[in-house]
This record gives structure tokens, C-alpha cells and sequence, in this order.
């Protein structure tokens, strides 16, 4: 799964403007992406973490990449995405809207869903606005390089079923 997230991100790279590819080439160790990215350590972590939910994307027989969101139930029905992975060989092929849809379906009583997604990325903020998402800012986050498009969905169940 660490590899799969990984290759993800690392493909997100080509969208970053060419001044910040030099900014982060000339570091002595360039970070690479979120924390946590590449480390099988911390995906293990919250895998396992009762806060935690995380699925794994398959298609056929294999697997090709996951979500990992946190869950409160006992605080409030919300849920903030964490990490949405595809290996990027698969994007393009309509598999993050059927996970957004199935979990949409199986989590039917959450009213709003948070997640963020690199600022100099179109790609992934298109994808998220098609899939019923609000720019609601954008953030610098302590440990991560990027600035962080914030998104929400705040749609109706019954709406969101229809994206």
C-alpha cells in the first residue's frame, strides 16, 4: 500500500510549478510528499489505529490503492479523508468515483466530508469539485511543503449518490 501511495504522489510531482521543482531539488534531502508517504511504518500505524478507517482499492485480483479516512462517531457524524490513493497507470478510469460512491453508500449518515489535496495539483481539484467538493481554502500545514487546497462536501446524501 506504501508503494502504491507513493507512486501516487510521486506522479502528482509533474504538476508542481518548474521554481519550486529547483526550490526542493537543491535541498540535501527533498521531502517527497505528505508525512508519512513513504513509510510502511506509519501506514501500518493507521491501518491499526481504532480512529481509523482504511480500505484497499482492488481491481480483479490486485490491488491498486486505498483510502484512509479518520472516523469519530462518538464525537459527530463527519469524516475527514486522510488519504485517496489510485496507482497512476489506473487513473483516469472512473475507479475514485466508484470509491467515493461506495463510500458515500456506506457511510450514508456522515454530513460533511473534509479532505485536502496539494494547491498546485488541477488535476486532483477537478476531480474532487466533479465529485461534489468546495474549495473552502487553501493552508500551509506543519511538516508539509505544499500549500493544501481544503475541500468539503456538504451535499445531501441523496446528492452526493447522484455524482
Amino acid at each position: 500500500m506504501t508503494a502504491i501511495e507513493g507512486r501516487a504522489f510521486l506522479d502528482e510531482l509533474q504538476y508542481v510549478p518548474p521554481e519550486v521543482l529547483e526550490e526542493l531539488k537543491s535541498r540535501e534531502h527533498p521531502p517527497l510528499g505528505p508525512p508519512g508517504i513513504l513509510d510502511s511504518k506509519w501506514t501500518l500505524r493507521m491501518i491499526e489505529w481504532p480512529g481509523c478507517t482504511y480500505y484497499v482499492i482492488w481491481l480483479g485480483n490486485g490491488v491498486v490503492g486505498g483510502v484512509l479516512f479518520a472516523t469519530h462517531p462518538e464525537k459527530h457524524p463527519e469524516e475527514n479523508f486522510w488519504r485517496i490513493f489510485i496507482e497512476p497507470m489506473y487513473q483516469d478510469r472512473g475507479i475514485g468515483q466508484e470509491v467515493f460512491r461506495r463510500i458515500y453508500r456506506t457511510h450514508p449518515d456522515v454530513k460533511r466530508w473534509r479532505l485536502g489535496t496539494p494547491e498546485f495539483n488541477p488535476k486532483t481539484r477537478h476531480f474532487y469539485e466533479r465529485m461534489g467538493f468546495t474549495l473552502i481554502g487553501i493552508f500551509d500545514r506543519e511538516g508539509v511543503w505544499f500549500r493544501s487546497a481544503e475541500y468539503e462536501n456538504m451535499l445531501s446524501h441523496e446528492e452526493r449518490l447522484k455524482l
